[in-house]
């Protein structure tokens, strides 16, 4: 089959653009493929439970953030999404039960039941909500109400900067309902806010793909100014309807370095702009602090070495108890050689009330 590609909307937008030097630009065919394992967990895939990694708290199966279930449990199972004490209890009573992991984000499940498997709309764990301290629900939030709302979606989009491996979009919902003129739309829209997020501030001229333009009304059709707003990836993930975007860890610590260095986070003042610049993994964290009244943490800190050079990028810090919070063990492993207590968010939440109580002065 002969395909017939336009790229006249590419160029007036590069046009508008303005770089400072025009790139060569070759258009090769290269053949892709999705990862055999992605299938797998996309149908449910069945594990033995030593086989799912539970290091960060959450489940993860070869660097996919993954829910598990019982199949043979029906629809009375409940699916898990952390290592809570059900699961933790399984493994100290060696019970080797069917178990099936999936990155399947409907929210319905394989099941067996007397007439066969069937798909099944599952309920969460409320151990695992806890184990994380979930939209709060140990600290203030009504657990029935996150239970209810829970989506498979947006949990997987909160902690994908704990995932070397990211979500993708299926095929059957990558239809863009964006008019054919977008791609010069938004350009010539970010050139007019000099590539700045309307949200937070952070300039991105020098990393323009950072920046997206967010339909207010959520009417990709609609390109009104009026109905436009430049946005950074990160402010652009914590809008309404958006909460399934996934972002990196390393896009998420190269958005709050720009902000650090614009001085953007240098006077946070309430906790709900340390929940608005902070990584969303860490909102439980964020969620227990408030409750058992800490002092603020800092934002996005970084830790020197004796010789000045940053040896370590923590999400939240106490510099006063050089105590912090850190996703990467890397950070972690660096910024405890440099005499700081910095730990994962689950071993903190695993002993919030103690951990918090001594933030508060």
């Amino acid at each position: 089959m002969k395909l017939s590609v336009s790229f006249k909307n590419l160029k007036a937008a590069v046009s508008v653009m303005g770089p400072e030097e025009k790139g060569l630009f070759n258009l090769a065919y290269q053949e892709t493929s999705i990862e055999k394992l992605d299938l797998e967990l996309a149908i449910g895939k069945d594990v033995e439970l030593k086989d799912v990694d539970v290091d960060s708290g959450l489940l993860s199966y070869k660097g996919r953030n993954v829910s598990l279930y019982i199949k043979a449990n029906g629809t009375s199972a409940r699916f898990h999404i952390a290592d809570c004490k059900t699961l933790q209890s399984m493994r100290a009573n060696g019970r080797f039960e069917r178990y099936v992991v999936t990155n399947d984000t409907s929210g319905e499940f394989v099941v067996s039941s007397s007439y066969g498997e069937t798909k099944a709309k599952l309920k969460v764990c409320q151990n695992c909500l806890r184990q994380l301290n979930y939209k709060g629900c140990n600290t203030g939030t009504p657990i029935s109400s996150v239970v209810q709302q829970f989506d498979m979606a947006e949990f997987f989009a909160t902690y994908s900067s704990f995932f070397p491996h990211l979500p993708s979009r299926k095929a059957e919902t990558a239809e863009t309902g964006y008019t054919e003129d977008w791609a010069k739309v938004s350009s010539h829209y970010r050139v007019e806010k000099n590539f700045e997020c309307e949200q937070c501030n952070v300039n991105l001229r020098s990393n323009r793909s950072l920046l997206h333009v967010h339909h207010i009304s959520g009417v990709k059709s609609n390109n009104k100014a009026s109905n436009l707003k430049a946005l950074c990836i990160d402010c652009h993930s914590k809008q309404p309807m958006h909460s399934h975007m996934a972002l990196s860890h390393s896009e998420r610590q190269l958005i709050n370095q720009l902000r650090q260095a614009q001085g953007l986070l240098g006077d946070l003042s309430g906790w709900q702009e340390i929940f608005d610049y902070s990584d969303p993994g860490i909102h439980g964290v964020l969620h227990a602090c408030k409750q058992f009244g800490t002092t603020l943490p800092e934002v996005a800190f970084y830790i020197a070495d004796s010789f000045g050079d940053i040896t370590a990028k923590v999400e939240l810090a106490w510099p006063k108890h050089k105590f912090g919070i850190a996703i990467s063990s890397n950070d972690i492993e660096d910024a405890n050689s440099e005499g700081w207590h910095v730990v994962t968010a689950n071993d903190f939440l695993a002993d919030y009330r103690s951990q918090a109580g001594n933030l508060r002065w």
